[in-house]
C-alpha cells in the first residue's frame, strides 16, 4: 500500500505546499514523455532559468535499448543503468543528483517517474517531500494506471498535467508568476522592517 507523502513526513504543514508545485504528467504507455519533459527542461535552462534533478534521455532508435541513459540536468553528466534491472547504487546516486537541486537553489526540480519503486516506497519518494519541504516546484510523470497510487501518495496536494508541452508550460507559467510575486512581496516585507537599535550621538 502507497504510504502517503504526509506520513513519510509527519511535520509536514499541508498549508506550506502549494498543491499545483508539485506536479505530475500523465501518459500513457509508449507516449513521449521523456522527450517532453527533456524538451521543457532544455526550454528553461536556455531561458536563463536553474533546472536540476534527472530526466531519462529519450532513446532515438525505433526499439529501444536495454539500457536507460540518464541526464544529471544541472551538471549535464549522463550515465547507463539496465531497464529491467533495480540497481540500488545507481539509485542512491540518481537521488543524491535529484536533492542537490536545493543547493543550486534551483527553480525547478525533476523527479523522473513516480512509478513502481515509489509506490513501494522506496525509489525516489523521499525526495518528493524533501524537495517540497525546502519549497522548490517538483516536476515528475506517472503512468495513467498509477495515478491513483499518485493521488494516495500526494494526499490531495499534488496536481495533475496533461502529456502536452503547451499544458506543461501553462502550468509553469502560473506556478513562476505566483512565486516571483510572493518573493516580490516577501522581499518588500523584509524592506519595510525597521531595527530597533539605540540611537546615539
Amino acid at each position: 500500500m502507497t504510504r502517503r507523502l504526509l506520513d513519510r513526513f509527519p511535520a509536514f504543514d499541508p498549508a506550506w505546499i502549494n498543491a499545483s508545485e508539485l506536479a505530475a504528467i500523465v501518459f500513457e504507455e509508449g507516449a513521449s514523455v521523456d522527450h517532453l519533459i527533456a524538451f521543457f527542461a532544455d526550454e528553461l535552462q536556455t531561458a536563463g532559468r536553474r533546472v536540476g534533478g534527472v530526466v531519462h534521455l529519450p532513446d532515438d532508435e525505433e526499439s529501444p535499448s536495454r539500457e536507460v541513459t540518464m541526464v544529471d540536468l544541472a551538471s549535464g553528466d549522463r550515465w547507463q543503468h539496465a531497464r529491467a534491472a533495480i540497481d540500488p547504487i545507481a539509485l542512491a546516486m540518481a537521488t543524491w543528483r535529484i536533492l542537490s537541486a536545493i543547493e543550486a537553489r534551483a527553480d525547478l526540480a525533476v523527479i523522473p517517474r513516480f512509478g513502481t519503486n515509489e509506490i513501494a516506497g522506496s525509489g525516489h519518494a523521499d525526495a518528493f517531500g524533501t524537495l517540497a519541504a525546502f519549497g522548490l516546484p517538483v516536476l515528475t510523470a506517472v503512468r495513467r494506471e498509477d495515478v491513483d497510487a499518485w493521488l494516495r501518495f500526494t494526499g490531495g496536494i499534488g496536481t495533475l498535467l496533461a502529456c502536452r508541452l503547451r499544458v506543461v508550460r501553462a502550468w509553469w507559467q502560473e506556478t513562476d508568476d505566483r512565486r516571483q510575486k510572493i518573493l516580490a512581496r516577501t522581499a518588500a516585507e523584509r524592506g519595510n522592517v525597521v531595527p530597533l537599535l539605540p540611537i546615539f550621538g
